[in-house]
């Protein structure tokens, strides 16, 4: 009876719709263990010089903003995402492998239900919550 209920909660997750695209839940969630853990972008090996092991350096990197301050005008340096357009954002080319060398993660690709979940956070305005 207990298993059950069990995968049917697990079930229940499976649509991305159902999953937050808050930025503590897409970090803690999606981009710490598929990046920050897998030996690229973690304190300890921060390729690229991108340690994206927590939340606030995460967004501060990949928008260009650092959590809760003020948006400037003008667009983020490095353009890996663009809040409210996913379709310009340099990191939804990246997850997707479209149209760069650069697929990230290199070894197991997200999910598209997880990157269902990022394109949605961008689309929604890639807010720091």
């Amino acid at each position: 009876m207990r298993w059950t209920l069990a995968l049917a909660a697990l079930a229940g997750c499976a649509d991305p719709a159902d999953r937050s695209s808050e930025w503590t839940y897409v970090h803690a969630a999606i981009v710490r263990p598929s990046c920050a853990t897998a030996g690229c972008h973690s304190t300890l090996s921060a390729l690229e010089g991108l340690d994206l092991s927590t939340a606030d350096g995460a967004y501060a990197y990949l928008t260009g903003r650092v959590c809760g301050a003020p948006e400037m005008p003008g667009t983020p340096v490095g353009n890996f995402v663009r809040p409210g357009q996913p379709e310009s954002s340099r990191l939804m080319y990246m997850l997707r492998g479209v149209g760069t060398d650069d697929v990230m993660p290199p070894d197991v690709p997200l999910p598209d239900a997880e990157i269902a979940i990022i394109e949605r956070w961008i689309l929604e305005g890639a807010t720091c919550d």
